[in-house]
């Protein structure tokens, strides 16, 4: 399991993911391993559904992505999702509209520091 520091410079707060995984650090460096391995489902069926502007199932994938990257202690990126859920909850395409791509970047950022901690 990556360094509690390392993981910080991520945006990542260990310590609220380990709570998630009961303080099990192997178990907690599986959960991340699982975050990083479900980043391309995660966002290919995000862009196929914003691209679609099927509001009902990007809200499903969202909140899928809005509790993972909170057990893993991203609460950033969580709240991001969050909001994105609300917008989509409320079929509001434009605020989707207006979130989406930064979202994906900061997603993507969060995968790819993670893939260079943990392999």
């Amino acid at each position: 399991m990556p360094d509690t520091e390392r993981l910080a410079a991520l945006g990542i707060d260990a310590e609220e993911g380990l709570a998630y995984c009961a303080d099990d650090l192997e178990f907690y460096g599986e959960m991340l391993a699982e975050y990083v391995a479900e980043w391309d489902k995660n966002r290919e069926e995000l862009d196929r559904f914003f691209s679609a502007r099927d509001w009902a199932n990007y809200r499903i994938r969202v909140h899928s992505v809005k509790n993972t990257s909170r057990m893993i202690g991203s609460l950033t990126l969580s709240e991001r999702a969050h909001g994105l859920e609300l917008s989509a909850k409320e079929n509001d395409g434009a605020a989707i509209q207006a979130a989406h791509a930064a979202f994906i970047t900061e997603y993507n950022t969060l995968v790819k520091g993670l893939r260079t901690l943990i392999g």
